[in-house]
């Protein structure tokens, strides 16, 4: 599509024909990136089995530094005077990415995973509810669960133990996936703080300013500050490290900070994108991939795919709050918004949603699979054994008294 939007638009085709071929690229251009955004994660993870935890956040946060060497190298497209180009380039590019794919396709096949480890998580999710509203009481449970000091939740009830058709992991996987949903705010915090402008390069701005006014500095503070997280934080300060739902809420107090300068009155407009980028740039890395170190890690396996299109869908969430927000205190698109207001608000919502986060993260239970001997467990298995022995034992015994009558 970015082919023939070339030759319409070097031809000087009608501006019909060329909005008609664009509107068409960009609607394919999205339904292929929702694809492929919610599915490669999932599908390098099952790639990697039997790899360490280690490996798979190096993983994760490599696939999070794409997106910010990405709007670096179009920054610098842009500031070249390059972007008169750009159906152009996108154009060889694509040709190119989809020749690689093809190639790497066809010679790493046979070493590559084919099977999907990826259940339906809808139809389990839905079956466990369903379960929960029409049971209040458990049925048939077992005679140990009363030993048990915790009242049973109705969605707990279609557990195998008390009476339910649901084994316990499959509970626990339902149960996590709502826990972790609400998580997903600090998603929306993080791209609710999000600006992006795109400046054109002429003759009145420097090639710096030019990089500046294009977040250049921004995504490279974010990708600097991810390789160094890799190789030297991660490798000499390790143990200092907090956990992953502290080190979001710390991006969340960047997000917050990198709003401030635009309400300082002390600050030029360059001052207010040098110290706003920074801090941005130091909150990207807080947030994008422990996010999604995060949701990986404590989603479970069925429900892994759904959980990383919502990690997905909640950056869009933000984005189409900042464009509400833009709108209502009316901020151009192709310029940087001045209006004392619009960050005021801005600051007020990062401000709530940080408070909201902090008490979730307080309250979260992490998903630990319990790898201690369950005692009940194993003495209820042990009496219902012992129970069809005894049956299978005495309808022999009738067999045999009926046979010699």
């Amino acid at each position: 599509m970015s082919g023939i939007g070339f030759i319409i638009q070097s031809c000087d085709g009608p501006i019909e024909a060329l909005w008609s071929v664009y509107s068409l690229a960009y609607l394919i251009q999205y339904i292929g990136l929702a694809f492929f955004t919610a599915n490669i994660i999932q599908y390098i993870i099952d790639q990697l089995v039997g790899a360490s935890a280690d490996e798979l956040n190096t993983v994760i946060y490599w696939h999070c530094a794409s997106l910010p060497l990405k709007s670096l190298l179009l920054s610098f497209a842009t500031c070249f005077n390059i972007y008169k180009y750009h159906n152009l380039i996108m154009f060889i590019l694509s040709g190119v990415a989809v020749s690689l794919v093809l190639v790497s396709h066809s010679f790493f096949k046979h070493q590559l995973e084919n099977i999907s480890l990826i259940k339906n998580p809808i139809k389990l999710i839905l079956r466990v509810l369903c379960h929960a509203r029409k049971h209040k009481y458990p049925e048939n449970r077992s005679a140990l669960t009363y030993w048990e000091e915790e009242v049973p939740s109705r969605i707990d009830l279609g557990k195998e133990k008390y009476g339910g058709p649901f084994t316990e992991e499959e509970v626990e996987d339902v149960k996590t996936f709502f826990r972790i949903i609400p998580i997903f705010i600090a998603i929306i915090g993080y791209s609710l703080s999000e600006e992006h402008y795109y400046h054109l390069s002429n003759a009145d701005t420097s090639f710096l300013d030019c990089l500046l006014l294009n977040d250049a500095l921004h995504t490279a503070c974010s990708l600097l500050l991810l390789l160094m997280f890799l190789y030297l934080f991660r490798v000499f300060f390790y143990k200092y490290i907090p956990s992953m739902l502290c080190r979001m809420s710390i991006g969340l107090v960047f997000a917050l900070l990198s709003r401030i300068p635009y309400l300082l009155p002390f600050l030029n407009s360059k001052g207010n994108e040098l110290a706003s980028q920074i801090l941005l740039g130091i909150s990207y890395v807080f947030v994008n991939p422990v996010s999604l170190e995060f949701t990986v890690a404590q989603s479970p396996v069925q429900t892994r795919g759904v959980m990383v299109g919502i990690w997905y869908a909640s950056w869009q969430i933000g984005s189409n709050l900042k464009i509400c927000l833009s709108l209502l205190f009316h901020c151009k698109h192709h310029g940087i918004c001045l209006n004392f207001y619009y960050y005021l608000t801005k600051i007020l919502l990062l401000f709530v949603i940080l408070i909201v986060f902090a008490l979730l993260a307080k309250k979260y239970k992490y998903r630990v699979r319990e790898t201690d001997v369950n005692i009940y467990q194993i003495v209820d298995h042990t009496y219902q054994n012992y129970f069809k022995q005894e049956k299978e034992y005495n309808n022999q015994e009738n067999s045999m008294d009926i046979s010699s009558n």
